[in-house]
């Protein structure tokens, strides 16, 4: 019987392994979590193999990394996509995952299946900054909380998993130029680095388990018609800036906007118009997206009230009364409008 010797990676490959099929047990049958599921049970498959590979337990197995590599992009992609839609049905999602399956047939020519991935993670990584994008467009159409739900940790972490790719991807083409022990290293750091962040991946994805609710039906019913009515010539522009005053002196008067969670649809029953029709009269009207709308009221309440000298409260009650829901909210918002903090606001003006 051939003895088996474990080096530092491999261990690193039994933990990586156990904390992905810990994860999966961890979120299986939630359909919040399909995609972060898939994810792990990749990541899971990807060690199994590595193991395999590398203490050379089957030697007549081709090599089979290289061709699941495929689906990283892809996987990455549905995985955004989970968080920002909820439920999705992944057997319409497969056909991403063609590609690798098609790279099982042609496992001899590995070193070549190694660059085809990297183009293809490319592409997702595009993708989903695409659909990020758009997110957090979508989300500043329908809530004044948008910070509350966006995704910039998402973001970071997909610029950091493109790094380490891109790094990983020349590693592997110079693996002929240095030293096996070079070579070795720069493998456990980078496995290292996505363990990390496969952890980071899954707490953060539990945590965020309730993002906006809802959000494919305002993106349909409230973006695209906006869209539409924006085009329509029988719309006039003195329409949309007509609707838009009727609002703001309603929201003058009612301080709706003075609720931490005020949405385009709590404006819209409030006014007894379509949650379209209030969008549009914003975009058009006002030039500006609901989000920035209510805040830009917001502000010029803290502005008031910062002016006021005869006022005892703190700035952050004063922020929190007009309507935001955290300090770093706040203290950004503040900053965009006006160009300096809350503190420099005050003394410039006292």
């Amino acid at each position: 019987m051939t003895e088996i010797s474990l080096k530092p990676l491999d261990i690193l490959h039994i933990i990586y392994l156990a904390i992905a099929v810990f994860g999966v047990l961890l979120v299986f049958g939630q359909s919040r979590f399909k995609a972060l599921l898939l994810l792990l049970s990749w990541h899971a498959l990807e060690e199994i193999f590595n193991l395999i590979e590398e203490l050379k337990i089957f030697s007549q197995l081709p090599l089979i990394t290289p061709a699941i590599q495929l689906a990283v992009g892809p996987l990455y992609y549905l995985f955004a996509k989970n968080l920002i839609y909820g439920d999705i049905q992944l057997k319409k999602h497969m056909f991403h995952f063609l590609p690798a399956f098609i790279a099982l047939g042609f496992t001899a020519w590995w070193p070549q299946l190694m660059q085809v991935a990297f183009v293809i993670f490319l592409i997702y990584f595009f993708l989903t900054f695409r659909l990020l994008q758009h997110y957090h467009r979508v989300l500043a159409e329908i809530t004044s909380d948008d910070a509350s739900y966006a995704l910039k940790w998402l973001t970071r972490t997909f610029i950091v998993i493109g790094v380490i790719k891109i790094v990983d991807a020349v590693r592997l083409n110079v693996q002929l130029e240095v030293s096996y022990e070079v070579f070795y290293y720069q493998y456990f750091v980078i496995e290292i680095l996505s363990l990390f962040i496969t952890v980071y991946l899954a707490l953060k994805a539990l945590r965020h388990s309730h993002l906006f609710s809802g959000f494919r039906e305002f993106e349909e019913t409230v973006i695209q018609q906006n869209n539409k009515l924006s085009n329509e010539s029988s719309i006039e522009l003195e329409q949309a800036r007509s609707i838009f005053s009727s609002l703001d002196k309603h929201l003058q008067k009612t301080h709706g906007y003075r609720q931490a969670k005020y949405s385009l649809r709590q404006l819209s029953e409030e006014l007894g118009l379509t949650e379209q029709m209030v969008s549009w009269s914003i975009n058009q009207g006002g030039e500006l997206s609901f989000s920035d709308y209510i805040n830009s009221l917001r502000i010029e309440e803290v502005k008031l009230s910062l002016l006021d000298k005869s006022q005892k409260k703190s700035i952050l009650d004063i922020a929190f009364e007009a309507g935001f829901n955290s300090k770093s909210t706040f203290n950004a918002v503040f900053k965009q409008s006006l160009g300096v903090t809350p503190s420099q606001f005050i003394k410039i003006n006292t």
